[in-house]
């Protein structure tokens, strides 16, 4: 008699190569309620909440015989390992092993620094201490109720380098978006955070990278011109750091759009890139219901278009680079610095294990 087939093993994540130092999206909030195992950074991680609630990251394989503590049950505030019932605090410590009377120094694990904002768990890449804090999205918090807000979620093999270089090419918003004005697409690289209050409190100069991309005369679809937006001038103002990107969109002047942008690094060759996008009410429901549904569709349409170029890409740094890539480059520039911080923090603190 022949038995059911053996379930396939889930493949093991590969290193993510060259990632800078950073915050990182971990896991949505609402995916925690009980313990989970997590692919992330290229490694095999456990995420739990102890028993204050607080969000916990740190490896998946219980130090004694490897059973994954994604089985496990938090038991009096721990992390219970379902095989033997070992026991981890928040801290990653080793808190009891049944029948022995001392627990040995090599079974604490590693924990990473979390943070939990905006509806995820951020997890922080590139030593045991973060460089710099999350920047704030006062947008999602104490500017909420002036928006219309989604979450979206996509993933693609592309690095997070590649996704968050995007923003700042701004000439294929014209090639692959077909944004069309009058006048051509300006791309201007800012120097001083502060330039970018509108999208919240400055971020730390060092990880920080900014731009404002302006137009005029945009052609817009006649859905939005027949709302009373006329398109006669057009800017986009981003900046972020090595985990993500805040944005804002005008039209005429007036804040039409935001977003919050969050890079999941699972593996090689798998990222996510996920957040929110936030669609500014103006209090007439006759004109907020078909602009959100205008630039929901928008978004949506202009993703995939962007998806569809990092499926099929080589990941590379080489290129034949023109004037038109300034942007990009500045932003490569300041990423490697970046990768080059992970790199010695990592090594200084060992593998993690």
């Amino acid at each position: 008699m022949t038995g059911d087939p053996a379930p396939q093993a889930r493949p093991t994540p590969t290193a993510v190569p060259e990632l800078a130092a950073g915050w990182y999206v971990a896991l949505p909030s609402t995916a925690l309620a009980k313990p989970r195992a997590l692919d992330l950074f290229g490694r095999e991680l456990v995420a739990w909440r102890d028993g204050a609630g607080r969000a916990v990251v740190m490896p998946r394989y219980c130090p004694h015989l490897s059973a994954s503590l994604a089985l496990g049950k938090v038991v009096d505030g721990h992390l219970r390992c379902r095989f033997h019932h070992w026991r981890f605090d928040g801290s990653g410590t080793c808190t009891r092993v049944p029948g022995a009377r001392r627990i040995p120094e090599t079974a604490h694990r590693r924990t990473y620094p979390v943070i939990e904002r905006y509806g995820f768990v951020w997890a922080w890449y590139g030593g045991d201490e973060p460089m710099y804090p999350l920047p704030d999205f006062p947008a999602l918090e104490s500017q909420r109720d002036r928006y219309a807000t989604y979450r979206f979620s996509h993933t693609t093999p592309a690095s997070p380098r590649r996704v968050l270089e995007n923003a700042f090419d701004f000439s294929h918003f014209t090639t692959l978006h077909g944004v069309k004005s009058a006048r051509s697409l300006d791309l201007t690289m800012l120097t001083d955070p502060a330039a970018a209050a509108e999208n919240g409190p400055p971020i730390d100069a060092e990880v920080w990278a900014g731009a404002r991309l302006a137009s005029r005369e945009l052609q817009l679809p006649r859905a939005l011109t027949a709302l009373g937006i006329e398109g006669k001038s057009f800017a986009l103002l981003v900046d972020g750091w090595t985990g993500g990107q805040r944005l804002t969109f005008f039209l005429d002047g007036k804040v039409v759009a935001k977003e919050l942008l969050g890079i999941t690094p699972v593996s090689r060759g798998r990222t996510v890139f996920q957040g929110w996008s936030l669609v500014r009410r103006s209090g007439r429901v006759w004109r907020d219901a078909p602009t959100y549904l205008a630039y929901r569709a928008q978004h949506l349409l202009g993703t995939r278009e962007d998806l569809m170029i990092y499926r099929h890409a080589q990941e590379t740094h080489s290129g034949v680079p023109v004037k038109n890539d300034h942007g990009v480059l500045k932003f490569r520039k300041l990423y490697q610095t970046w990768v080059e911080r992970a790199q010695r923090a990592e090594h200084d603190g060992t593998a993690r294990t």
